[in-house]
């Protein structure tokens, strides 16, 4: 093996530097991440999609198969057929007519709403109003749900607090579950009433 050969190879393993030193590499490689990652997979799937979709190959063979439809219930193939296709067509119509999260999140930011409902349950309510009520047009109401009363009085209190909504009411929801029967129909016997707590209020401008 001769010297030359070696240090031949060397040099090609090395990524190659420009003069200050940095590697070379492409700047298009950068700007086509960028641009994938923006892309709105979802709508381009809706946009894609004819209408009426077409049966694929493998719900043709589905709907021709013993799975679909058994020896014993030939006599109702008929009617299973009409529900499958009445499900296919609805799920199809969601889907075709369904905005994508990427197009809810550019209407959120363009326009803001008129109402504003949240129900929470693993996440903090206070920090959840901090990002959603700036969305929220001023004189238009809220109302927040969440299991426990603690985080929706630290809401009430920082709402009061920084002016920002007023007709402010807290309040529990009150159920009660029954046991249905024959002749048996009464209030559970062991039953936590409290279904919950509300708080509701209507946003004020925060420029005035």
């Amino acid at each position: 093996v001769h010297l030359g050969d070696v240090d031949a190879k060397k040099r090609k393993s090395e990524p190659s530097h420009n003069d200050n030193g940095s590697d070379s590499q492409p700047p298009q490689a950068t700007m086509t991440t960028v641009e994938e990652e923006e892309k709105d997979l979802e709508a381009i799937d809706r946009d894609a999609m004819e209408w009426p979709c077409p049966l694929q190959d493998h719900t043709r063979r589905y709907l021709k198969s013993t799975q679909f439809c058994s020896a014993k219930q030939e006599h109702k193939r008929e009617q299973m057929l009409q529900t499958f296709m009445q499900k296919r067509y609805s799920r199809f119509t969601r889907k075709l007519t369904r905005p994508s999260p990427l197009e809810c999140a550019k209407a959120l930011h363009e326009r803001q709403c008129d109402s504003l409902i949240v129900a929470v349950r693993q996440y903090d309510v206070m920090e959840t109003m901090k990002h959603l009520l700036p969305h929220l047009a001023p004189s238009c109401p809220f109302v927040v749900f969440c299991e426990y009363i603690e985080p929706l009085a630290a809401c009430f209190q920082w709402l009061q607090d920084e002016q920002l909504a007023l007709h402010l009411r807290l309040m529990c929801t009150w159920t009660r579950e029954y046991q249905v029967l024959p002749e048996r129909t009464h209030p559970a016997m062991n039953m936590n009433q409290n279904g919950g707590y509300l708080l509701m209020g209507v946003k004020l401008d925060p420029t005035h």
